[in-house]
């Protein structure tokens, strides 16, 4: 079936709040990450409705900063552009979307045939957000699949005060031309677009999409404390190790959220983190193997914040993807390289070289398969897919977290002898699950 063509409009509807919306989180305010994050998503204009007043303070803030060269202009309720047979999207400009939710959603949206409203089914989302209107849904298995939520159903009613609601609106919706007209209708209403939604819903299919990422509706300076925490939340990478994930991320976030009140560039702390990895091999090489593997952990910790950073502030990009993974091969090398040297030094001779050229090898291989695996098949390769073979630590953050223990204990040449064997057993395992895949494709 050929779905309805998008044109590039996102409609952001700006109610009458209290403010708090307009207050910057690490810099930037909620509208400005919304917009940000759609035209991550291939969106190029932007019409704004609703309160004047809300409207022309959105306005005024999308024209400086990070978002002045985006297309975005005013508008009344009175939509002829969103009328004209395109879907278009909805978001509102008085809530925080994560990134990942605002690139799913559109990915995912694309597939639908009608309207889309996205709705958060998890179950304390009611308690969790009191300001947002309800949802009930016709069936969980009649509407939409999405990859990560798994099957939703359609949309029977919206408002406050439901009884037994499945889930609260999250304010992201894709619109038709009939959802546009329901608007119209509902202009003076300063919650338009949940009574829009339950019109349209009661002529036609309105199918609905599981959030599983965090978002929040900001109304008070509470709302805005919990933005902030659900901010830094997103910015954690999307493949992150166990060490990574257990032991480094709870203390990279802390060293972010203080450099984002500091003018410290992301591409600044990648190459901090490639000098503490040439100190860490040094160490080793000159004898010091706990200074070493210490330096190296540190590395490893550091190694989460310049994306963190990036993410927070939206100046991630391909080429800082490319740079950053660079350093951290040629870290890795020179870590593996001080540990060879310090296990040639204290008598491990010739199997020490070898190892460690097998070491090396071995953790370049971890980065190539996953890469090419993204290049095919076109998503990213997360460990959580090996299952209990991620804890085998042979990961960057696990290979990093090993050196340290190698430095403390000084057993360097078992460490250098498990990343040989376990880094090219590893690849080879993951090529076998990469085969298995495509066949079953």
């Amino acid at each position: 079936m050929e779905h309805p063509r998008f044109e590039q409009h996102c409609l952001l509807l700006a109610p009458r709040t209290s403010g708090a919306e307009r207050i910057p989180i690490f810099g930037l305010t909620p509208v400005e990450r919304t917009v940000l994050a759609f035209r991550r998503a291939g969106v190029r204009e932007f019409l704004l409705a609703g309160d004047p007043s809300a409207v022309s303070a959105a306005q005024a803030t999308l024209r400086s900063g990070p978002c002045r060269g985006v297309r975005v202009r005013a508008c009344e309720y009175s939509l002829p552009v969103l009328r004209r047979g395109e879907r278009f999207w909805i978001a509102r400009t008085d809530c925080h979307y994560d990134r990942r939710l605002i690139v799913r959603f559109v990915e995912s949206a694309r597939q639908a045939c009608g309207s889309v409203a996205a709705v958060d089914l998890r179950r304390d989302a009611v308690i969790s957000h009191p300001g947002a209107a309800n949802v009930a849904l016709w069936s969980r298995g009649a509407a939409f699949a999405t990859p990560s939520t798994g099957t939703t159903g359609a949309l029977r009613r919206a408002g406050r005060g439901l009884v037994s609601p499945d889930g609260v609106l999250t304010g992201l919706a894709v619109g038709t031309a009939t959802l546009a007209r329901a608007l119209e209708e509902l202009a003076p209403d300063p919650r338009g677009l949940e009574r829009a939604l339950a019109l349209v819903a009661e002529r036609e299919l309105v199918e609905s999409f599981g959030v599983a990422e965090p978002w929040q509706e900001l109304e008070t300076d509470a709302d805005v404390t919990l933005a902030r925490r659900k901010v830094l939340a997103g910015a954690v990478g999307f493949s992150d190790g166990v060490v990574a994930r257990h032991l480094n991320r709870p203390i990279s976030r802390r060293i972010t959220e203080r450099l984002l009140s500091r003018n410290v560039k992301p591409w600044q702390v990648s190459v901090t983190v490639f000098l503490l990895s040439l100190a860490a091999g040094a160490g080793f090489a000159i004898g010091h193997a706990a200074a070493g593997g210490c330096l190296a952990q540190l590395a490893s910790v550091l190694d989460g914040v310049d994306g963190e950073l990036a993410r927070v502030r939206y100046q991630d990009s391909p080429f800082g993807g490319v740079y950053d993974a660079l350093l951290d091969r040629v870290g890795d090398a020179v870590v593996i390289g001080g540990m060879t040297l310090y296990a040639w030094l204290t008598g491990a001779g010739h199997v020490a070289v070898a190892l460690g050229f097998a070491a090396v090898a071995g953790s370049s291989l971890s980065m190539l398969v996953k890469e090419k695996y993204g290049t095919q098949f076109q998503r990213t390769y997360t460990d959580d897919r090996e299952g209990l073979f991620r804890w085998l630590l042979l990961g960057r953050d696990g290979r990093l977290f090993l050196a340290l223990v190698a430095g403390v204990t000084g057993q360097v040449v078992p460490v250098l002898a498990y990343l040989a064997i376990g880094t090219h057993l590893h690849a080879g395992l993951r090529i076998y699950r990469i085969r298995t895949e495509a066949i079953g494709a």
